[in-house]
Formats: structure tokens, sequence, C-alpha cells
């Protein structure tokens, strides 16, 4: 038996796009699940606004003075914004998640 006839003979066909589109639409979100994504949504627009609100001072200004001449958006603020809120909303979203599966196991014994 040559290597592709095995894998010819291995080989499982590829799930349909129909299955994956049912698959994905049987996830429901819970309470814990939802607030986290409308936090992580509003988190970003703080992000936007806090960077705008506290500006950094140019690259074209004086460093040893105490006034900045010219001031940019501040990049880095927004992006540490970003990122915490990204680390806080996936904990949280995590922890959605096991509650969902904890009750998904208390729904299946209690059947039986």
């Amino acid at each position: 038996m040559t290597m592709f006839e095995e894998i010819d003979e291995l080989k499982k066909d590829l799930p349909k796009i129909k299955t994956i589109s049912k698959e994905m639409n049987k996830i429901e979100l819970n309470i814990y699940q939802r607030i986290s994504v409308c936090i992580f949504i509003i988190c970003l627009l703080v992000g936007v606004l806090f960077g705008n609100l506290f500006p950094s001072c140019g690259s074209s200004s004086e460093f040893y003075s105490n006034v900045c001449i010219t001031t940019e958006f501040n990049f880095s603020l927004m992006l540490f914004i970003w990122f915490v809120s990204f680390i806080v909303c996936l904990l949280f979203f995590m922890i959605g998640r096991v509650i969902s599966l904890l009750n998904s196991i208390n729904d299946r014994l209690s059947k039986k």
C-alpha cells in the first residue's frame, strides 16, 4: 500500500459550511460574556478618549522646559488601556464560559 492510498483511505470529508454555521448558531452568550463584550467595546472608546485627553509631548518640543510646545496623541496610553481591558474582559469572558459549561453539565446530570 502506498502512502497516497493510505491517505485516501483515512481521509475524512471536511465539514460543510452549513454544519459549521449550525454549530456556531447554537452558542449562546450568558450574561457574564455579554457584559465582558460590552465592557471591552466601551474600553476601546475610553482608550481613544484618554489618548486625546492626556496627550504626550511632541518630538519637536524642548525636553528641558516645563511646558510642551507641541502635543501629540498618546498612543502608548491608548494601547495600554486597550491591552489591560482585553486581558480583564478575556478573564471575565472565560469565567462566563466556565459557568456556562458547569450549567450544561448540571442540566445533563439532572436529566438522568
